[in-house]
């Protein structure tokens, strides 16, 4: 594994769109007159080096098991094929080899099925030509370029991606990469019949920030259209969503008395405006860096806190009359039902407990009820500019030592390919408890032998022992599994608070036929459920699926 420094200087080194443009005719001629088919990456041993490309996975942690010859991890999704139906959107301004990259990996075969197009939105000076990118090894027909006369800055993407001719967008800034797993795990949820209309993808840090400003605010009826249930998400680690959301969005900033720089700040109005809490899942991203970040010290956060405000205040507009501003002339009741678009007003709201996960290597996502924050969390409040200061209120209730559990211990690390890093629960487990592998699809019935794995401390493996492992296709009607967990020493170890955990492997045969004889047992969701309360906190330093 190269260390951030090699690929800083790596990634300058070859980011020079002349040289690139030189070596590349040098080694594989001019590709300029193929319109469709993909001309050769010179990202592609970069993006191996630092493991962005699809390879084979570890089955199990457990030294020298000859049983376990010929099985492989379970990812249903990177072997499907179909017609691609989504735009990948990039702004750029200041990182354009960052950009190349990014364009390069969206590209690559392994986003086939999901990415149809990538668009560049360039909000820089300088022109670009599908030339300054023809070595990403995106033909001609994926990569759409737009040079814009002005910089509109985060509202270029919601732009681009009303423009897309495709379904949905994944949008992301030019800072970060994405793994293609996560893209195809994000395009498949958005897809069932109860997803919401976008998914964001943050780093703990940001993931705790939006939890702890989650609001709810019951307005009386007399005077209020719709409740107010929502929160703030970032787009720029990643997020899918509907074109239809961000052209309703943009039609309901063109409602508003929005400024021209609150237009340019949509990121900061997005989520908030929407009144819906956004799905949010823990990531696995990796940060670029490089070029002018936008936010900088306490002028920068100054900023963003006072256009998180001002979007809750427009909120506030919206739920009470369904307009900007209520005191406006003919806004009274002769107007009828005020339906704007994209803002939900209506009373209703399910409270969901569930935290996601994006899993690195297969396609999935890791789903569970155990709590991450002591019960003392609010998100009840009188008027929805609270949210600030309802998060400051949240963060004083989980402490430092909370916190530093919540960064340091969240559940991304039970799914990412590291066993020295775990997933600890906020305090002892619960019964009730769950914790879930949703691998986005039916998984078929090619496999002879289906496992639910863990790789857990010694506490962990007493819960594991205590509770019922089951599978299930539709997320409501479950099966257990008849026998519990096997459990066996390994070689690895985690890491917590400066102390070296041994680590276990436990296992679960997951039936392949039903009681009904020659019928698959089929599925798409493996989780295990706490039958009784225990004083040890969960520690899960992986969990997988492999068959054989």
């Amino acid at each position: 594994m190269i260390t951030r420094e090699q690929f800083f200087r790596a990634l300058q080194t070859i980011a020079v769109p002349l040289l690139l443009a030189y070596v590349a005719r040098l080694l594989f001629g001019d590709q300029r007159g193929h319109t469709s088919t993909r001309p050769p990456s010179l990202y592609h041993p970069l993006l191996a080096d630092i493991d962005f490309i699809p390879r084979k996975l570890p089955v199990t942690y457990r030294p020298a098991v000859s049983e376990l010859e010929g099985y492989e991890r379970i990812s249903v999704l990177q072997n499907t094929t179909g017609p691609p139906d989504t735009t990948a959107v990039i702004v750029n301004w200041s990182r354009f080899p960052n950009v190349l990259l990014i364009a390069s990996l969206l590209c690559g075969p392994w986003l086939d099925n999901t990415i149809a197009q990538v668009f560049v939105w360039n909000n820089s000076p300088r022109t670009l030509t599908y030339e300054d990118m023809e070595n990403t090894g995106c033909p001609r027909s994926k990569l759409r370029i737009y040079n814009a006369p002005a910089n509109l800055l985060f509202q270029a993407r919601f732009l681009a991606c009303a423009q897309a001719d495709t379904s949905f967008c994944f949008i992301q800034d030019d800072d970060y990469l994405v793994r293609p797993e996560i893209i195809q795990a994000l395009r498949a949820r958005i897809g069932d019949a109860d997803a919401p209309n976008a998914i964001h993808l943050l780093p703990p840090h940001e993931h705790l920030s939006t939890s702890l400003r989650e609001i709810h605010v019951k307005t009386p009826e007399a005077s209020h259209v719709a409740d107010i249930h929502t929160s703030f998400a970032w787009l720029g680690h990643g997020a899918l969503l509907h074109r239809s959301e961000a052209r309703q969005f943009l039609s309901l900033m063109g409602s508003l008395p929005a400024t021209e720089d609150e237009l340019k700040m949509a990121d900061n109005f997005f989520t908030i405006l929407s009144n819906r809490v956004p799905e949010v899942w823990f990531d696995q991203g990796f940060e670029l860096g490089g070029g002018q970040a936008f936010t900088v010290g306490f002028a920068g956060d100054e900023r963003n806190r006072n256009y998180t405000l001002r979007a809750t205040q427009y909120l506030e507009g919206l739920t009470r009359c369904g307009r900007a501003s209520c005191d406006a002339p003919g806004t009274d009741a002769e107007q009828g039902q005020p339906s704007p678009p994209y803002v939900t007003l209506n009373r209703l709201h399910e409270t969901s407990r569930r935290t996601r996960a994006a899993c690195r290597g297969s396609a999935c996502v890791l789903e569970t009820n155990i709590r991450l924050v002591p019960d003392g969390v609010s998100h009840i409040a009188a008027n929805v500019s609270d949210m600030l200061t309802l998060e400051r209120r949240n963060a004083d209730v989980l402490g430092p030592s909370g916190e530093h559990n919540y960064l340091q211990h969240p559940p991304s690390n039970a799914v990412d390919l590291k066993t020295a890093s775990v997933f600890r629960s906020f305090s002892h487990a619960v019964l009730g408890d769950t914790l879930a592998l949703d691998v986005l699809a039916d998984i078929g019935s090619a496999w002879s032998s289906v496992e639910f794995v863990w790789l857990v401390d010694r506490a962990t493996e007493g819960i594991l022992q205590s509770s019922t492992f089951e599978w299930s296709s539709d997320d409501v009607t479950w099966h257990a599994a008849p026998r519990g967990p096997l459990c066996y020493d390994t070689t690895r170890e985690a890491t917590i608070e400066d102390q070296l955990v041994p680590l276990r492997e436990c296992s679960v045969s997951i039936p392949v036929e039903s009681s009904a004889p020659h019928t698959p047992a089929v599925g798409r969701y493996f989780r295990v459920r706490l039958n009784e309360n225990k004083e040890d906190r969960w520690v899960v330093a992986e969990v997988w699926l492999r068959g054989l």
